[in-house]
C-alpha cells in the first residue's frame, strides 16, 4: 500500500511539474532557447598578442582559457618580462567572448596587413587575435599601420575593449609606464 501511496505520490507531482513547464514562452511571444549552455572547456581559449613597432610598444602573448586560467609572456615593454600565470574568472572569459561578438569578430577576422591596405605606416605594431571555442572561433591579424581601411574604427574599438575586459593593463602596463620603461 505504501508503494503505491508513493508510486501516486511520484507520478502527480511528475504531471504537476509537466503541466507547470507548458505554459509556454515569455509573455511577450517571443520564443525560449530551451538549448542549455555550456560552461567553456578548458580547451577554449581568447589570445591577444602584439608584435614590435619602432618605440615602446608592448610585446606581448596573452592567453585566456576557458577555466580562468592565464598565460601571459612579456617580451618588450611590458610591465611583467618572461612567462607568468594568473587566474580569471570563467565569467571574464564569458564577457570577452560576448564583447566580440558584439564587435562582429566574425566578420572582422582575417588579414590585414600592407598588401591589403590602400597606404600603410612603417614600424607599427601587428596585434594577432585567436578565438576557439564553442560559441566563436576565428583568427585575426591587423597591422594597425594599415590606413584607408573601411574596418580600421571597428578593429581599434573591438581590440580596445578586448583588452580592457581581459585587463591585459596588469601585465603590460600603462603608456606611462611604457615611456619610463624607455628612458631607463
Amino acid at each position: 500500500m505504501k508503494f503505491r501511496s508513493r508510486l501516486f505520490s511520484c507520478l502527480a507531482f511528475c504531471l504537476l511539474f509537466a503541466v507547470a513547464g507548458c505554459g509556454g514562452g515569455p509573455s511577450t511571444g517571443e520564443s525560449m532557447d530551451t538549448t542549455p549552455a555550456r560552461d567553456p572547456s578548458p580547451m577554449d581559449y581568447i589570445k591577444i598578442s602584439e608584435g614590435p613597432c619602432f618605440g615602446a610598444c608592448p610585446v606581448y602573448d596573452f592567453t585566456l582559457k576557458g577555466d580562468g586560467r592565464v598565460v601571459f609572456h612579456g617580451n618588450r615593454f611590458s610591465k611583467v618580462s618572461g612567462q607568468h600565470l594568473a587566474s580569471r574568472s570563467v565569467g571574464q572569459f564569458l564577457d570577452a567572448l560576448e564583447t566580440l561578438k558584439a564587435h562582429d569578430f566574425e566578420s572582422l577576422a582575417g588579414v590585414y596587413d600592407p598588401s591589403s591596405c590602400k597606404m600603410a605606416a612603417t614600424d607599427h605594431p601587428t596585434i594577432h587575435v585567436e578565438v576557439k571555442s564553442e560559441a566563436l572561433t576565428g583568427n585575426l591579424q591587423w597591422y594597425t599601420g594599415c590606413r584607408g581601411l573601411e574596418e580600421r574604427v571597428a578593429l581599434e574599438r573591438m581590440v580596445d575593449e578586448l583588452k580592457r575586459v581581459l585587463d591585459v593593463e596588469e601585465f603590460i602596463g600603462t603608456d606611462a609606464d611604457r615611456s619610463a620603461m624607455r628612458r631607463r
